[in-house]
């Protein structure tokens, strides 16, 4: 039986790139911002076996813990959570796949990381190789605003030069992807990254999923299952 065998909801199928253990309450999150849109969440584990990719319909990136430094060159010491490689080497075949199919990709945290190395670009390992002097706090709730560019398809999802955003993360975006540009900043970090020659491939640095009680943040799931 194919994927499309979970559930029949729905006729829309969004795989979400998940690690083997956790990150449970961020997948109900998705699950819900998905439903909402009239679109079934897939879960796609490293270990998950007989993934039927062709039934799949997008691709969403979640996030996690930090990205192998070595796939871009950085210091292999250089994160300050666990790293999971097996992880890092599913996703991105996924994201190949999906690239290649050009389906909707949408990147959240880590997976708008991951979706910059995949097209050459690099991280910063830790916050702190980006300023040693940034302020940089965690907090699920909102905690900043952040600078959309109005030339940018994040801008014309929310509709809004400004946007509230949580940050749950230890690296961040440094030179970026070819193809890619920044469409959002805050202070120094970038904050969003998205693919102009591509149907719809965004990152987002913080995490929309649990900002499910504003409608910008709605916004970007709206876009991105729309897109299919």
């Amino acid at each position: 039986m194919g994927i499309k065998g979970e559930t029949v909801a729905f006729r829309k199928y969004v795989g979400v790139c998940l690690p083997d253990r956790g990150n449970r309450f961020a997948f109900l999150f998705i699950k819900f911002h998905l439903w909402l849109q009239k679109a079934n969440a897939i879960a796609l584990r490293p270990s998950k076996k007989n993934i039927d990719f062709e039934q799949l319909d997008a691709l969403l990136l979640s996030g996690g813990d930090d990205i192998d430094p070595s796939l871009y060159g950085g210091d292999k010491d250089a994160h300050n959570t666990d790293l999971d490689q097996k992880r890092d080497k599913f996703e991105l075949k996924m994201l190949q796949k999906a690239y290649d199919k050009k389906l909707p990709i949408l990147g959240i945290c880590r997976g708008a990381q991951l979706i910059n190395i995949f097209f050459k670009g690099n991280l910063y390992a830790t916050i702190l190789d980006l300023d040693e002097f940034l302020i940089h706090q965690n907090s699920v709730f909102p905690i900043k605003q952040v600078e959309v560019q109005k030339d940018s398809k994040l801008y014309r999802i929310v509709q809004d030069d400004t946007i509230v955003a949580n940050s749950i993360h230890n690296q961040a975006i440094n030179k970026i992807g070819s193809g890619l540009k920044v469409s959002a900043m805050h202070e120094k970090i970038i904050e969003a990254i998205e693919m102009p020659e591509y149907p719809f491939l965004l990152g987002v640095q913080w995490h929309p999923e649990y900002l499910i009680y504003f409608r910008k943040q709605r916004a970007i799931f709206k876009e991105f299952v729309a897109s299919i």
